[in-house]
């Protein structure tokens, strides 16, 4: 039986947490994860659960975006100039440098 707990109404859960994965979970650790979960709670019966399920999976499967939430966590989905720190005198942002390493890693043509 698995943990259904982070499955529910209310406050936007971890994506890891709702498929049941741990964050260094790989690929088709994710995608079998996602395959269990979309059975347990088909589209059609499972209405807001099913969309948890799916847009978790949406957040884990690209490495990018997975690596993007894990450095910018709940704060993934704002802009990011709402991350900048604007005192005078200084521009940067505010979080960890390895997002921006990251984000140049990514091959070109990656969004």
């Amino acid at each position: 039986m698995t943990d259904n707990s982070a499955i529910a109404a209310g406050a936007k859960p971890e994506p890891w947490a709702v498929l049941g994965v741990p964050p260094e979970a790989n690929d088709e650790q994710i995608r079998a994860a996602y395959v269990q979960k979309v059975k347990e709670f088909p589209p059609d019966r499972a209405g807001p659960q099913f969309e948890q399920i799916r847009d978790a999976y949406e957040q884990l499967k690209d490495p990018y975006r997975r690596a993007k939430y894990m450095i910018l966590g709940a704060n993934v989905d704002r802009p990011l100039e709402s991350l900048l720190d604007e005192t005078p005198g200084r521009r940067h942002y505010v979080g960890p440098e390895p997002w921006l390493a990251a984000m140049r890693a990514q091959p070109k043509g990656q969004p």
